[in-house]
C-alpha cells in the first residue's frame, strides 16, 4: 500500500455546524467517497477511520481518503483501545467498532452512512450530550429520518441512509457499490432499488443515563436527538467513555447476588421430551420419529451468571443456568461471552416460542412464532446485547 502527500482541505474543514449541504451536492459527495472506498474493499482491506476529517478534497479532483494508520485486513480482529483507531471520532464508529469486534467492509458502510447523514442534515446522526451516550446510541438506536430534519429531501434518502446505518451488519448494504448505486438512482429521480424501507425502532440508547428497573424498553418515535452543540469527541473522551461503559457493566455484576445453588430439572410438558444436547451443527442426532420435530436453541450472551427459560405455547420446556467466560479486554475492562446450545423435541405444527433471560433483579422477555415440520429441526438464534441488554430472536 502506497500513500502519497495530498495538498487539500478536509471535508471537516468545509462543514458548518447545523447547516446541511444542498442535497444534490451532499449525495454526490457521499457517492464519490463511496467510490473511493471500493478499490480498498476489493483488495480485502477496511479503512476503519472514515469521517469528515479523513476525506480530502483536492481542487478539481474527486475526494481522496486519508488515514492515520494502515488499513486493516478483514480477517484481523480490531480493538479500539489497542490501535491508533482509538482516535476515531465516536460519532463515526460502527456498533462493532464500539465494542472492539472484528471489522469488515460493512463497518466502513456504516461510517459512510453517518457521513451522508451529516451532509444532508447538517447534524451528526448520533449526537448526544456525553461520550458514553454516543456509544450507547451507536450501539442501539435507529437514527431520526433525515427528512424530519430537512423536509425538502427527495424520497428514498431516508431509506438509503437508514439501510447503511443499520445496527446489525447483516441488515446493512452488502457492499459500498450498491449503496452508491442507490444514491445515483435518487439523483436521477428514480426510487432506490436496494434500500430497505425504514421503520421506527425502539430506542435503547438512553440506558446509561436512566436504566429501567424492569425489562421494559424505552420507545422513541423521533430519535430523541440532541440538537444543541456539535459533538466533537477527542481521544480522552473516547477512552473515558469506554472505561465508563465497561465500569457500569462491572458495577452491575458486583451488585448482582446470583443464587449459586444447583438448578433442578425444568418442568417439562409430559407430551414433550427435552434433549439436553448441543446445537445440531456438525452433530449426529438420533433419527426423529415421524410425528416429532425439534427446536434447536442457540443463545449468545455476556452474563457472568443468569438463567434462561424457554417456553413453547406457554409451557416451560427448558431452564438452564448461564455463565460467560472472559474472552477479551478493552482498556482493562473484561468482556464476557457465553453460548448455550440446546435441542428440544416439539410436536409438529405452529408454536409460539417465549424466551426469558434473568440475572440479578433484571429480566428480558421476547416471543417468536414458527411452523415446525415432522422430522425436521428448526434453529432459533437468540442473543442478549452487551450494551442495553436487548434480547433478540431470529429464525435461521
Amino acid at each position: 500500500m502506497v500513500q502519497g502527500h495530498v495538498a487539500a482541505k478536509t471535508l471537516a474543514e468545509t462543514l458548518v455546524p447545523g447547516e446541511p449541504r444542498p442535497w444534490e451536492e451532499a449525495l454526490r459527495t457521499a457517492i464519490a467517497v463511496g467510490r473511493a472506498l471500493q478499490p480498498l474493499h476489493a483488495a480485502g482491506l477496511v479503512h476503519g477511520a472514515l469521517r469528515p476529517g479523513t476525506v480530502l478534497l483536492p481542487e478539481g479532483r474527486p475526494p481522496e481518503l486519508a488515514k492515520e494508520a494502515l488499513a486493516l485486513s478483514e480477517p484481523s480482529r480490531h480493538e479500539v483501545t489497542r490501535s491508533p483507531q482509538a482516535r476515531v471520532d465516536l460519532l463515526y464508529l460502527s456498533p462493532e467498532q464500539a465494542v472492539g469486534e472484528r471489522l469488515d467492509a460493512r463497518s466502513d458502510i456504516f461510517a459512510l452512512g453517518s457521513l451522508a447523514y451529516r451532509l444532508v442534515t447538517g447534524r451528526d446522526a448520533f449526537e448526544a450530550e456525553t461520550a458514553q451516550q454516543i456509544l450507547a446510541r451507536v450501539s442501539h438506536d435507529r437514527v431520526q429520518p433525515p427528512s424530519q430534519l430537512v423536509p425538502e429531501l427527495p424520497p428514498g434518502v431516508d431509506d438509503v441512509v437508514g439501510h447503511a446505518l443499520a445496527t446489525a451488519r447483516k441488515d446493512r448494504y452488502a457492499d459500498v457499490g450498491t449503496f452508491c448505486d442507490d444514491l445515483d438512482e435518487i439523483l436521477a429521480g428514480r426510487p432506490p432499488r436496494h434500500a430497505r424501507p425504514q421503520v421506527v425502532q425502539q430506542d435503547a440508547g438512553r440506558f446509561l443515563s436512566a436504566a429501567p428497573a424492569s425489562g421494559d424498553r424505552e420507545s422513541s418515535a423521533a430519535g430523541g436527538m440532541q440538537q444543541g452543540r456539535p459533538a466533537i469527541v477527542r481521544v480522552a473522551a473516547a477512552l473515558l467513555a469506554l472505561g465508563m461503559v465497561g465500569g457500569l457493566e462491572l458495577l452491575r455484576r458486583e451488585l448482582e447476588a446470583p443464587d449459586t445453588a444447583p438448578l433442578g430439572p425444568p418442568t417439562v410438558d409430559p407430551d414433550r421430551r427435552e434433549i439436553a444436547r448441543p446445537s445440531p451443527d456438525g452433530l449426529e442426532l438420533p433419527s426423529l420419529a415421524p410425528e416429532t420435530a425439534r427446536l434447536a436453541v442457540d443463545f449468545g450472551h455476556p452474563l457472568e451468571t443468569g438463567t434462561l427459560v424457554v417456553m413453547v405455547d406457554g409451557s416451560p420446556v427448558l431452564e438452564r443456568r448461564l455463565s460467560a467466560a472472559v474472552k477479551k479486554s478493552l482498556f482493562g475492562i473484561k468482556l464476557r461471552e457465553g453460548r448455550l446450545r440446546e435441542v428440544i423435541d416439539v410436536a409438529p405444527g405452529r408454536h409460539e416460542i417465549a424466551v426469558r433471560v434473568s440475572w440479578g433483579e433484571d429480566q428480558r422477555n421476547e416471543r417468536i412464532a414458527g411452523e415446525f415440520s415432522a422430522g425436521r429441526t428448526r434453529r432459533l438464534a437468540a442473543s442478549l446485547a452487551r450494551f442495553g441488554k436487548r434480547l433478540s430472536l431470529e429464525w435461521q
